[in-house]
């Protein structure tokens, strides 16, 4: 069907201003919530570094303990991807990671132990 000859391709300027102002509103409700965020997340930072404060009053070499926290933060991320695997999964990542050299990680630990019984067992 063809358009009547009276209209336009133009598109109506209120019904742009009223969606633009919607969007902007939105956009502005998550400025403020990402400043919210953002707030809460600089004080829990405040609480850590205090944490790291007393830790080192205390006696506590404040690099080691850092890096220590890291290390258990990797740990728990690395248990995780492990568990997601399925049994003959984790088996096969197992292996791998014997293959590999890398026998001192908890996750790797118990598949070298049966990697070792069943070696014996032999």
């Amino acid at each position: 069907m063809a358009k009547a000859a009276n209209t336009t391709n133009d598109f109506e300027p209120e019904v742009v201003q009223e969606l633009l102002g919607k969007i902007d509103g939105y956009h502005a409700d998550l400025a403020s919530e990402r400043g919210t965020f953002m707030k809460t997340c600089r004080s829990i930072r405040e609480s850590i570094s205090n944490v790291y404060t007393e830790a080192k009053a205390r006696g506590i070499p404040e690099k080691e303990l850092r890096s220590l926290v890291k290390i258990r933060l990797n740990e728990a991320k690395n248990r995780k991807i492990y568990e997601e695997l399925e049994a003959d999964q984790q088996l096969t990542l197992s292996m791998l990671a014997t293959a590999e050299g890398v026998k001192d990680l908890p996750l790797w630990r118990a598949a070298a132990m049966m990697g070792d019984a069943s070696a014996t067992a032999h």
